[in-house]
């Protein structure tokens, strides 16, 4: 391993040599290079669209609930695009809404939405909702009823004139009445007035005219008189408007009109109404991830500030602010060259790769820094292009191992169909999130080294022979003087700083220290990781102040009360069978009968009223039994059209009765007091064993909210592999570019202690598991290795007798420059807190690397200090006490540490093991340095 990993090392310096050799003579090639290529990739803009369904992308495409979903969509979805839109009312006083006042406003609310809202359609036509919910436009008229209903039996009105506006209100041919009788051919009702004039507002369902109507899922707060079930009050309406149109454009028009009739006309001020679905959760994510966009120049502008003030040197002609701007233009180059040529593939962008944008600042000002410190250790008497190649080659190696464990970390989530990694695609889930997420990111990774390894060492070599200038022709007079004593100060400073670390980091007291300090780290861990949860609610993807997370907060709480599942039965078979009949009667009995279930009062099936609709129509004798026959079903549809939306039916078959006269059916039954999606997942999974208790029927069961349920389970799992494996991941990599037992150890041990901290924290600040956490996960591994894979890296390179000036040594050259690439993350990432999102405040919790502005962060962002340490804590004292600790004993036993030969560091490749303090970086002029022959 030893040997090939020496193959490998030695390979890659005669590349980067070569390659730093060839920018050093051609600069203007490699720049006018890249900047076609990004022209070329900018072309991919002209496929950029967006997608922001969280219901989509947020969960696990091939999940069972997916797939549930899809076969519930595909029955509902019969006459084009379906839109689904929930509606909560409540008062603005919290109290009753039978209130006359507030029952009126409700009815002119209704009526409006109904009626009164229009759109166009593609032809300039006009449409209102009733021209696009068939076959779904009953789905309110239970709450209708019930409206009418109260009103006139607490109205002075004549029983008369009673029927008559209820007729008006609620098609009595959808009702079974009690009374009714067959005349003739037809089913004719005959009204029992009586019947009416007796009828209750009773929960949870009302006979209205003989009928009993299940209003439970359209109220709730609700109150009862002493102890009947007679309704007293409610506080909160849910209305649910399924639409369906061919095209989709008029159903979001008129989405958006009725949101601004709820939330802006102010039209029904004693109510306080809201609405969700799931494109205003897309619209909302879309908006986050707009709002977030323009921070990149707040961060750009920042970072390009931090930049100018670490490149100053000691004398003023080695200073480099110039090319310390440019440096920090390159990761946009790399950005747009990523969103292009990522959407030229087609993939849609999603507002959580804005974050992408971030890291590619914070990965590209990072790469900067490490060149200028190789390239301030160069010798100055060497010609420029010798000196690009040997700052390519020493920088080059430490980039690349780095970008490769960044690769590694991002490129799981690429070859998975999890949301960070899967080892076989058919049997972990997939969040269509993460791993766009995932696929940005490696793009990001890729470019952004490749701009940044060969257009600004071009850029270096444009600028650099101002320093030759200095020297040989003396320096023209300036602003600033030619020495900047304060600079000298700081060198030696860091200098001291970093020998005294490393001093320390190798006594004894300070080894027993730190583990007793990871022992109660590690402890406070598991604690952590001991209480997580899972969270996928959508109140995570949006700002706290927006309306559709005020929508969901309030709507989880209420509807615990009542809630409904949809069950599809996609091959019924032969209903004539008894026994076909009965399975099919047992099977719904089995969905009336599980856990939280409400119980057959809420149950909607078209059987129980078909069967009726039979017994009037065919019976003679009041014993007589009923056979189930399909001929009669397209007039029981004509008489009670509500049942239409519910099964799908070939008329000529019906005729002939046949089965293939009813091909699927659909039915839905309630549950109740569970609400969050982890409490689902346990609910959820008995339904599945009911339809697989019945496989011939062809079952799916569905709530709207199986679809986060079910990756609140994989997750858990998930995100247990996705650690581990990333760990290992990463120990081959080091294998492969560190092939040094004690610096591969030492470096695996301390990422791993990093991610399950970040893992325990993030869980003991409240954030759950969700795709959003998941793909910080993934950033907080690429970012934290990239601290250990410095330092081991330069550990492992040092050629020095002992543990203390090898540590010394790698301080010296990596120490600062790393810290430099965890301020530059710092401030990349800062922005985020001036629009707080819960993604945003994830990402800033995860990534930061350093704690500088520790203080101001806590005023605003509770604890993120403590994380903000976890990487260089282990990057410059955990890993250097086990480096330390290793090859100690590793030499105790007899073993020797193994460094690179001189050959590695042979003339002519121009590398040096000068070991002058990395400070930074300047820039002065576009003029080519013409070395001499």
């Amino acid at each position: 391993m030893k040997w090939s990993s020496t193959k490998i090392e030695d390979f890659m310096k005669r590349v980067f040599y070569k390659l730093g050799l060839s920018i050093g003579y051609h600069p203007w090639r490699f720049i006018i290079g890249l900047l076609l290529f990004t022209a070329l990739c900018s072309l991919g803009f002209l496929r950029f669209h967006q997608l922001n369904n969280a219901r989509i992308t947020y969960t696990d495409s091939e999940s069972a609930s997916h797939v549930e979903a899809r076969v519930l969509e595909t029955f509902l979805q019969q006459n084009g695009t379906l839109n689904m839109i929930e509606v909560m009312i409540e008062s603005r006083d919290n109290g009753s809404l039978l209130r006359d006042d507030y029952r009126q406003q409700i009815w002119d609310l209704i009526h409006e939405i109904n009626t009164e809202i229009t759109v166009k359609n593609s032809s300039g036509g006009q449409l209102t909702y009733n021209d696009m919910c068939e076959p779904y436009c009953q789905k309110n008229d239970a709450f209708m009823a019930l409206l009418k209903l109260y009103h006139q039996n607490f109205s002075r009105v004549d029983w008369r004139e009673r029927y008559f506006d209820f007729a008006f209100c609620f098609d009595l041919q959808r009702l079974k009445l009690i009374g009714a009788e067959s005349i003739g051919t037809g089913y004719t009702p005959v009204l029992n007035l009586n019947h009416f004039y007796n009828n209750d507002v009773t929960y949870p369902t009302m006979d209205i005219l003989g009928k009993q109507i299940f209003i439970a899922s359209n109220i709730y707060g609700v109150s009862l008189v002493n102890d009947t079930n007679n309704i007293e009050s409610f506080t909160t309406v849910i209305l649910r408007y399924y639409m369906v149109y061919r095209e989709t454009k008029p159903l979001l028009d008129w989405e958006a009109k009725m949101v601004s009739l709820l939330y802006d006309s102010h039209k029904y001020d004693l109510l306080r109404c809201s609405a969700g679905s799931d494109n205003l959760v897309a619209k909302e994510v879309k908006e986050m991830g707009t709002k977030s966009a323009p921070l990149l120049s707040i961060s750009l502008g920042m970072l390009m500030m931090f930049l100018i003030l670490c490149s100053f040197r000691y004398k003023r002609r080695e200073s480099k602010p110039m090319e310390a701007l440019l440096g920090g233009v390159t990761p946009l180059l790399a950005g747009i060259a990523t969103v292009g040529l990522v959407s030229a593939t087609g993939l849609a962008f999603q507002s959580i790769v804005v974050s992408t944008l971030f890291l590619v600042l914070a990965i590209g000002i990072d790469d900067v820094f490490i060149m200028l410190a190789a390239w301030h250790r160069t010798e100055k008497s060497m010609d420029i292009p010798k000196r690009t190649a040997e700052m390519v080659q020493v920088s080059g190696s430490s980039m690349t191992v780095t970008s490769i464990t960044n690769l590694i970390s991002f490129g799981n989530g690429v070859l998975s169909s999890t949301p960070a990694l899967q080892v076989h695609p058919a049997t972990w889930p997939c969040s269509v999130s993460a791993k766009t997420f995932a696929i940005y990111s490696v793009a990001a990774s890729v470019i952004c080294y490749l701009y940044q390894l060969i257009l600004f060492p071009a850029i270096l070599t444009l600028t650099a022979h101002k320093e030759y200038k200095a020297i040989d022709d003396g320096s023209k007079s300036s602003c600033l003087p030619e020495e900047l004593p304060c600079i000298r100060e700081a060198g030696k400073f860091h200098d001291r700083a970093w020998k005294g670390l490393a001093r320390i980091v190798g006594k004894p007291w300070m080894q027993t220290l730190t583990i007793l300090a990871l022992i109660a780290y590690w402890t406070v861990t598991y604690y952590g990781i001991s209480i997580v949860e899972t969270d996928l609610a959508v109140q995570t993807l949006a700002p706290p102040d927006a309306r559709i997370v005020q929508f969901k907060v309030r709507y989880d709480d209420v509807i615990r009360g009542m809630q409904t599942a949809a069950i599809v039965v996609t091959t019924p078979g032969d209903l004539r069978d008894p026994k076909r009949f009965a399975d099919v009667s047992n099977m719904i009995k089995d969905y009336e009968t599980a856990s939280y279930s409400y119980g057959p009062e809420s149950t909607f099936c078209f059987l129980k009223p078909y069967m009726d609709f039979l017994m009037f129509r065919e019976a003679e004798e009041e014993d007589q039994a009923i056979v189930f026959t399909y001929a009669h079903i397209p007039d029981f549809l004509d008489s009670d059209s509500y049942w239409r939306g519910t099964m799908r039916t070939n008329e000529t078959a019906c005729a002939l009765n046949e089965p293939s006269c009813l091909t699927s059916f659909l039915f839905t039954t309630g549950f109740t007091t569970l609400s969050s999606y982890r409490e689902m997942f346990p609910l959820i999974q008995e339904w599945r064993a009911i339809s697989n208790k019945h496989p011939d029927l062809g079952v799916y069961a569905y709530s709207e909210r199986s679809t986060y349920a079910d990756q609140t389970d994989a997750l858990g799992d998930v995100i247990w592999q996705t650690l581990y494996s990333e760990v290992i991941c990463m120990g081959i990599s080091f294998i492969v570019f560190i092939p040094d037992v004690v610096s591969i150890v030492a470096a695996m041990f301390s990422l791993l202690s990093v991610n399950l901290g970040v893992f325990g924290f993030l869980s003991l600040w409240g954030v759950g598991i969700n795709p959003v956490s998941m793909a910080s996960l993934l950033m907080s591994i690429g970012f934290s290795v990239d601290i250990s894979a410095h330092i081991s890296y330069h550990y492992y390179q040092v050629k020095a007798p002992t543990p203390l000036e090898k540590l010394e040594d790698a301080f010296l050259n990596i120490g600062w420059p790393t810290m430099q690439g965890g301020l530059s993350t710092f401030f990349a990432m800062l922005p985020v807190l001036i629009k707080p999102s819960y993604l945003g405040m994830v990402f800033f919790k995860v990534c930061l690397n350093i704690d500088a502005l520790a203080d101001l962060i806590l005023s605003r962002v509770k604890t993120v200090a403590l994380v903000s340490i976890f990487g260089l804590i282990h990057g410059l004292i955990v890993l250097p006490v086990f480096l330390t600790m290793l090859t100690s004993l590793r030499r105790k036993c007899g073993q020797s540490t193994v460094a690179p030969a001189d050959g590695d560091q042979s003339s002519d490749s121009g590398s040096s093991t000068c070991t002058v303090p990395p400070h930074r970086i300047s820039v002065k002029s576009f003029t080519v340095y013409k070395g001499q022959e």
